[in-house]
């Protein structure tokens, strides 16, 4: 599968617009939001309850909006989210569902550069193995398949867009808006170095690509 550059507009005005126009977002310059939200858009998934409270995404910092309408519908998604099952995964494939892959098997063990292998060509990023995952860097790895990523400092979220295909993650959570839809991860995100760190499955398999490690050449192959 070849990944083409896109032709992507992010306004400053918006960043999201999501679930039928309901969360609005404003923003006065390149370094964050200027808003607040009245529930949380990015709220945890159940496996992480057992992380640090003040680790979780404060459900006042970022979006502005007082619909009644919506906060039933927060309450709604919510109770979902707690409803949903924690399965085992593998760290190569993204379930989309709640998932907890601390057993899972990894290629290696401690953070290093390592070379991925895609369409006969060849890139490195540099991997994070954690929590049963293997994280890489959202906005280098959107470049390197020819998309284009927006990073808004201050709040910490990250907009990507690849051939259209939009995911929009904010560190500190298990969750990604995934072409507008609230979607869960199997592990957190985190900053490092301007960049947020997320499963490299979450992007490589919402792209239709699968990933394996091999371990003769010591690289990804990704097809």
């Amino acid at each position: 599968m070849k990944v083409k550059k896109s032709i992507w507009i992010l306004t400053p005005i918006m960043i999201f617009s999501l679930l039928g126009g309901q969360y609005i977002a404003q923003a006065d310059d390149d370094e964050g939001y200027e808003h607040h939200e009245k529930s949380g858009d990015f709220n945890e998934y159940e496996h992480d309850d057992d992380e640090h409270d003040e680790d979780k995404y404060d459900d006042h910092d970022e979006y502005e909006h007082d619909d009644d309408d919506e906060d039933k519908y927060y309450e709604e998604n919510n109770q979902y989210a707690e409803n949903n099952t924690v399965t085992q995964g593998q760290w190569n494939i993204w379930t989309r569902t709640a998932t907890l892959n601390t057993d899972s098997t990894l290629p290696f063990k401690d953070a290093k550069t390592a070379t991925f292998k895609i369409d006969n060509n060849t890139f490195k990023l540099y991997v994070v193995p954690k929590k049963g995952e293997l994280f890489v860097p959202a906005g280098e790895l959107t470049t390197k398949l020819g998309g284009k990523s927006k990073y808004y400092k201050n709040s910490k979220i990250i907009n990507t867009n690849v051939n259209g295909s939009q995911l929009i993650f904010r560190a500190n959570t298990n969750v990604v808006y995934e072409n507008l839809v609230k979607t869960p991860i199997p592990a957190k995100s985190f900053k490092y170095k301007d960049d947020i760190y997320v499963p490299v499955s979450v992007i490589l398999n919402s792209l239709g690509y699968s990933i394996d490690w091999q371990e003769d050449t010591q690289q990804f192959i990704v097809l």
